[in-house]
C-alpha cells in the first residue's frame, strides 16, 4: 500500500492525536488492548505521513546523507542525527499535540510500535521513515530486540570507559551515581537521563522564578516572560535535556575523534602575535590588575587583547565576502534563545576540499585565526615556572563562526562552556571585522566578574560545580568591537554578553578545545 498521501488530511486543528496516542500507549501497559484499532491506524498514518513530508525536505536530506557519509561510528552518528531530527520533529509533534524533546520521540516510537503490531502498513510506513534518516528498518522480532539493546549496553560500557574519569565524573554525579561510579555503572543509568532532567526541573522551579529567570540564570526574562509554571517547568526539562544529553556526548565521543593538533595549523603570523603577555593574562594567576585602557584586567577573569592584528583591506574584502553571503541566504538567524536575533555562517576546515570552498579573504583570515592556539602553546612553554602559567592540552576544532548583530540584536549573559561538562570549548577566540566602530555604536562585549551565589550552593549534587560561580552583574566592561581586534579568554570561566549594536556588527568565533 502507498503511503502517499497518510499525512493529507492532518490539521493545526487535530492537536488532540498526541493525546489519543498517549492513552493508548498507557492502556497497553497496564495490560488492556485496544478497542479502537481503526482510529488508532488511522492516527498512526496521519502522523508518519506528516513526518515523512518533514524528513523529505531536501536540505534535511542533504544534511543527514552527509552526517551519514562522514560518520562510520554508529553511535557518533546516532548522536550528530538527534539534533538534526529533532529540529525536523519539533514542528510537527506541536502541530499533533505531542510533547516536545525526547518524551514526544519516546511516545511516538512506543504508539507506532504497538500499532503495527495489527497494521502492517503503519510498520511499513515507520520502516520507511527510518531508511529516510538512513537507519535500518526496526522490524526484528522482541528477541533480537532484547540481544541488540544488551549489546547495546556493551558498547556504551567500552565507550565510557575511554573517557578519564574528570570527564565521566561530573556525567556520573548528574545521573546521582558516585564520582568514581563505574563505566558500567553509568551506562545502566544511561536511561535515566530523562526521569534525572525532570528531577533537575522540578527542583529549580521548586526554588522560586527569581532563582531561574534574568540574566546569567538558566532562563533570559524575554523567554519566561508570562510563562506558566507548567511552561516553565518544560523549559527547564528541555534545558537540562539538552545539557544532560550533551555530557553525555562529550563522555563517548573522545576529544582526538573530531579535533587536530594545534602544530597542524601553525603560521609564522600567530607565532609573531601572540606574547608572553598575552599567555600570561589568559592563563596565568587571576589576579585584578589596573592598568590605564586596559579595564578588563581589573576584573581578574583571564581574558587577553590584541589589536591592530590584521590587514585592513583583508578584513574590508572579508565584509563583502560575508555580504554576499548573506544575500545568497546562507547567513542564518541563530535558535538559541540568549541569542536573540544574530545571524550566523559556519566555515569549514576538515579537508582540502572544504578549505578552497571559503571565499579567499575569509580563507586566509581563518587560515591565520587557526594558527594562534599552536601560538598560544608555544608561548606558555616559554613561561618561567614561577609565573605559573598553567596551558591546557588544547585540540583544534576546525571549524569557524562568522555571526553578524544588527539592531535589535544581542546576547544574553551566558558562558561558551559550563567547567567543560556540557562542551570541550576551553579558548574563545574573537576576531572583530567592524570597520569605523565609535563609541555609542553599540555591540560591545561585556564581561562580568565573578561572584559566589550563596543558593548556587544549594544545587543538586553533580551540578554544584557548574552553577556555584555566578556573574556579579554590576561589576563587568565592555569591550570594543574594533576592527582587527582580538579578544581571547578562557571558555570556562568567562560570563559575558553582547550589547545591542546601533550599526551593523560583524565578528568571527573560533573556539579552541580541550579535554
Amino acid at each position: 500500500m502507498s503511503s502517499r498521501g497518510y499525512g493529507d488530511n492532518a490539521t493545526g486543528e487535530d492537536a488532540s492525536l498526541g493525546k489519543r496516542l498517549s492513552e493508548a500507549v498507557a492502556a497497553s501497559a497496564q495490560g488492556g488492548d485496544a478497542s479502537n484499532q481503526d482510529a488508532l491506524s488511522r492516527d498512526g498514518l496521519t502522523l508518519l505521513g506528516a513526518l515523512k513530508v518533514a524528513y523529505g525536505e531536501p536540505t534535511f536530506q542533504g544534511s543527514i546523507r552527509k552526517l551519514r557519509a562522514d560518520v562510520a561510528d554508529e553511535l557518533k552518528f546516532l548522536t550528530g542525527l538527534g539534533p538534526l531530527a529533532a529540529a525536523v520533529q519539533a514542528p510537527v509533534f506541536e502541530r499533533f499535540g505531542l510533547p516536545r524533546g525526547q518524551r514526544g520521540v519516546i511516545l511516538m516510537k512506543l504508539a507506532i510500535r504497538q500499532i503495527s503490531t495489527w497494521n502492517p502498513d503503519v510498520k511499513n510506513l515507520a520502516g520507511d521513515l527510518r531508511e529516510m534518516l538512513c537507519l535500518p528498518r526496526e522490524e526484528e522480532d522482541i528477541t533480537s530486540t532484547i540481544r541488540k539493546a544488551e549489546d547495546g549496553l556493551m558498547e556504551l560500557e567500552k565507550q565510557i570507559s575511554k573517557a578519564p574519569l574528570d570527564v565521566r565524573g561530573p556525567l556520573a554525579e548528574a545521573l546521582l551515581l558516585p564520582y568514581k561510579a563505574s563505566p558500567l555503572e553509568i551506562a545502566k543509568a544511561v536511561p535515566r537521563l530523562h526521569q534525572r532532567a525532570e528531577e533537575l526541573a522540578e527542583h529549580h522551579l521548586a526554588r522560586g522564578r527569581e532563582s531561574i529567570v534574568g540574566e546569567g540564570k538558566l532562563l533570559p526574562s524575554e523567554e519566561a516572560h508570562g510563562a506558566s509554571d507548567e511552561q516553565l517547568k518544560s523549559k527547564l526539562l528541555d534545558l537540562f535535556e539538552r545539557y544532560l544529553q550533551k555530557m553525555l556526548s562529550r563522555v563517548i565521543t573522545p576529544l582526538d575523534t573530531f579535533t587536530k593538533p594545534p602544530e597542524a595549523f601553525g603560521c609564522s603570523w600567530a607565532r609573531q602575535l601572540v606574547s608572553h603577555r598575552a599567555v600570561t593574562e589568559l592563563w596565568g594567576p587571576r589576579i585584578a590588575r589596573q592598568i590605564p585602557g586596559e579595564d578588563w584586567l581589573g576584573l581578574g577573569v583571564g581574558v587577553t587583547v590584541l589589536d591592530k592584528t590584521v590587514d585592513k583591506d583583508l578584513v574590508a574584502t572579508a565584509r563583502l565576502e560575508l555580504a554576499a553571503l548573506e544575500e545568497a541566504g546562507q547567513v542564518t538567524p541563530s535558535k538559541d534563545p540568549c541569542n536573540v536575533g544574530a545571524r550566523s555562517v559556519w566555515l569549514h576546515f576538515e579537508s582540502p576540499e572544504e578549505t578552497l570552498q571559503a571565499p579567499p579573504a575569509l580563507r586566509s583570515l581563518c587560515q591565520q585565526l587557526l594558527g594562534l592556539p599552536d601560538a598560544l602553546l608555544r608561548a606558555a612553554a616559554a613561561c618561567s615556572p614561577n609565573e605559573a602559567v598553567a596551558a591546557p592540552r588544547l585540540r583544534v576544532h576546525p571549524h569557524i563562526m562568522a555571526a553578524t548583530y544588527r539592531r535589535g540584536a544581542e546576547y544574553h549573559c551566558h558562558k561558551d562552556s559550563y567547567s567543560g561538562t556540557d562542551n570541550q570549548r576551553m579558548v574563545t577566540v574573537l576576531l572583530y571585522l567592524n570597520d569605523d566602530w565609535r563609541p555609542g555604536d553599540g555591540g560591545e562585549l561585556r564581561v562580568y566578574g565573578d561572584r559566589l551565589d550563596e543558593e548556587a550552593a544549594q544545587a543538586p549534587e553533580g551540578l554544584r560545580k557548574e552553577a556555584a560561580s555566578m556573574p556579579d552583574m554590576d561589576r563587568f566592561v565592555d569591550i570594543a568591537p574594533l576592527s582587527g581586534r582580538i579578544v581571547m579568554f578562557r571558555s570556562r570561566d568567562v560570563w559575558h554578553a553582547v550589547r545591542e549594536p546601533r550599526e551593523q556588527r560583524w565578528a568571527m568565533t573560533l573556539w579552541v578545545m580541550a579535554d
